[in-house]
């Protein structure tokens, strides 16, 4: 069936119509919607408090950046309390919205808000002797603690939903009655005062590793982010890669490709980036004649491969670079050649499909300027490459990141259009508060768990189960890992489900002797493909929303697009040049036959390279594809020639067919 490009002009991206508005519910700060308003009611008062919370947070974590923390347990107790607060409020009970009309939860809320309040101000009061009472199970210090626990898990019901709700009240009740479990969870039980001290009182629960580096570093990273945003670099994302890519075949799906995963790699949250970005994305590719499952699946695709490429990654490239005890840049160099071949497997779906369907480019007219776009805001790009050279040269990140912040608002005001006003200063802290909520509270559910995890011993017995299920064969044991990772992924933040696959997966493939780096980027990566794997596609659900077509189905194009990516993890497994570890010719021949061979997989699977292509050869392509992305030389070689077979015959034919047909049958069989 024919299908024709619209002909009505696009205008830049930034002022689509089926861009989210900002005065979306949930995507206004508080503080705009206080400049809205003309009369004083609860909402108004409530959007009071969130905006001085908000704002009050993002300060304290400037200040203490600026001038040094306080000790490290009180600095991670506030920022839990901060976030607990800030979660009730942004998530009431009873309420989609904190915008709705005020309800019965209101007296439960503020409860819970009083009794964080109280927690904090029980540490506070005397923090020296709370911190030397360590381990002496004082009754009351065991029921605030206890008190504590249950705060944070009502707060992740809220943010996540009853997934790490569950999993958390699990793994607490197997530490203190394992010897009432059987299989892999029966062990010893252990007493809940010695629980109830290691999960609130020391740094191994609640302010664990993961709220360490959320109070740290995560916070600074996600204020320069929010920073970034007010001054309209999404918009400039959006606008060069439409006037790069939109004068191809199938150019709006690429574009929407490279701008989601920017701006996904900036916010960390693959669905949250899928209702931001996906609402304009989404309906331009269903008006270039993309069905709409399709195009669900394709931003849902780009959302979710933007969590794990540099450079920012979201929270979890700091969190990883500590449980690794190496720096935030070996991480991000690891991860930029995976992330690569992933988006030029996506790319070259999206490129196939569309020349399998007939669409047809734009014309230039119709496409915002790329040029124009950085001539504008380009210089917004500053701040980022001041972030990324200061860590590459060997700064801090905290020091970095303020580096970053502080660029971004002296930069703004070189031009009008990226100017920062103080509601947009005082708005960019807010939205990095309320970023933040999704970010710290599953930490601190994702600490109660890991907690609970070592402390027991599961998490020793969970590894050592995997490899014997898998006999200490290493591609067993690969697979097996997989399966865990795609299965505790599913419905959980994207930081939290990192934290758990790092706690029961990860040490099972190290003991099976994989590189340590290849094993957290290989458990990271499929706990991230969950977003897109059914029957739990979270970014996929969220695609289909917008688009309109059926969820699952959008699942299943989702993870048919990203079929490369159940295969890469693999590759850096056996070939750890794709993450910059071996000699460099190592590394450029693993990189180039990965390229080739992800490229040769999407042809196979669309049944399109440079026409399309008969069973035969789709047959041929997949063939030299698997043994492209394999490990020996002489794979390499045999699945170069393979490919090459396919390029030489459809070439062949092509000349052939354009040599003997006439221009009336050739526009007719477009």
């Amino acid at each position: 069936m024919s299908t024709k490009t619209t002909n009505n002009r696009m205008p830049s991206v930034g002022q689509m119509p089926g861009k989210a508005s900002a005065q979306d519910d949930d995507q206004t700060s508080c503080l705009e919607f206080l400049l809205t308003q003309r009369r004083v009611d609860n909402i108004v008062i409530l959007a009071g408090l969130i905006a001085i919370i908000g704002i009050s947070f993002s300060m304290f974590h400037l200040y203490a950046a600026y001038f040094g923390q306080a000790q490290s347990y009180l600095h991670r107790t506030m920022h839990v309390t901060f976030m607990i607060v800030l979660c009730i409020l942004l998530k009431p009970t009873g309420r989609k919205s904190w915008k709705d009309p005020v309800n019965g939860g209101l007296a439960y809320d503020v409860v819970c808000i009083a009794l964080t309040i109280g927690v904090q101000a029980y540490i506070c009061w005397d923090a020296i002797a709370f911190i030397n009472r360590r381990g002496l199970a004082d009754p009351v210090d065991l029921g605030v603690g206890v008190l504590m626990i249950l705060l944070v898990m009502d707060a992740t019901r809220r943010v996540v939903g009853w997934t790490m709700v569950v999993l958390g009240a699990l793994f607490i009740l197997q530490s203190a009655y394992g010897e009432y479990f059987f299989g892999i969870f029966y062990g010893p039980s252990i007493d809940w005062s010695l629980i109830i001290n290691d999960l609130f009182m020391e740094e191994e629960g609640i302010y664990t590793i993961p709220i360490s580096i959320s109070a740290s570093f995560v916070v600074l990273f996600i204020i320069f982010g929010a920073f970034i945003m007010r001054t309209g670099v999404g918009e400039l994302f959006k606008d060069v890669a439409y006037g790069l890519m939109g004068r191809q075949v199938g150019g709006p799906a690429k574009a929407a490709v490279l701008s989601s995963a920017f701006m996904a790699s900036i916010s960390g949250s693959a669905v949250s980036n899928v209702a931001t970005t996906g609402t304009f994305t989404i309906p331009l590719m269903k008006r270039m004649g993309y069905p709409p499952a399709f195009a669900g699946a394709v931003e849902a695709c780009a959302s979710t491969g933007g969590v794990f490429t540099p450079p920012v990654m979201g929270a979890v490239a700091f969190i990883m670079a500590e449980f690794l005890g190496v720096s935030y840049w070996a991480v991000v160099k690891a991860a930029t050649i995976p992330a690569a071949i992933y988006f030029t497997a996506v790319l070259a779906m999206v490129h196939f499909r569309s020349h399998r369907i007939g669409l047809t480019p734009h014309s230039a007219e119709d496409l915002p300027s790329a040029w124009g776009a950085l001539k504008e805001r380009g210089h917004m790009l500053l701040p980022v490459v001041a972030l990324v050279a200061a860590m590459v040269v060997g700064y801090s990140p905290i020091f970095a990141a303020l580096v970053g912040i502080v660029s971004v608002f002296a930069l703004s005001w070189i031009r009008p259009e990226t100017r920062m006003t103080p509601v947009s200063f005082f708005g960019a802290l807010e939205d990095a508060a309320r970023m933040m909520v999704a970010v710290a509270v599953p930490s601190a559910a994702a600490g109660l768990i890991v907690g609970a995890l070592y402390f027991s011993g599961l998490a020793v017995r969970f590894s050592t189960s995997i490899i014997d299920l898998s006999q200490g064969s290493t591609i067993l044991g690969l697979g097996l890992a997989m399966i865990i990772c795609i299965i505790l992924g599913m419905g959980v933040t994207v930081t939290a489900l990192y934290i758990l696959v790092a706690a029961l997966v990860v040490p099972a493939l190290v003991k099976l002797g994989v590189e340590p780096m290849a094993a957290h980027l290989f458990a990271f990566h499929f706990g991230v493909h969950s977003y897109i794997t059914p029957p739990v596609a979270l970014s996929a659900f969220a695609a289909a929303a917008i688009a309109r077509s059926d969820p699952m189905e959008t699942a299943f194009q989702a993870a048919r697009l990203a079929l490369a990516a159940y295969i890469l993890p693999y590759m850096f497994v056996y070939s750890p040049g794709l993450i910059w570890i071996g000699a460099w010719h190592e590394i450029l021949i693993s990189t180039l036959t990965a390229l080739i061979g992800v490229v040769a997989l999407a042809a196979a699977v669309e049944g399109w390279l440079l026409g399309r292509a008969s069973t035969w050869q789709r047959i041929v392509l997949a063939a030299g594809a698997l043994l492209l992305v394999a490990q020996p030389i002489w794979s390499h070689a045999a699945g170069l020639v393979l490919v090459g077979l396919i390029i030489g015959v459809q070439w062949r034919m092509r000349g052939a067919a354009i040599g003997t047909r006439s221009p009336i049958i050739e526009a007719g069989d477009r």
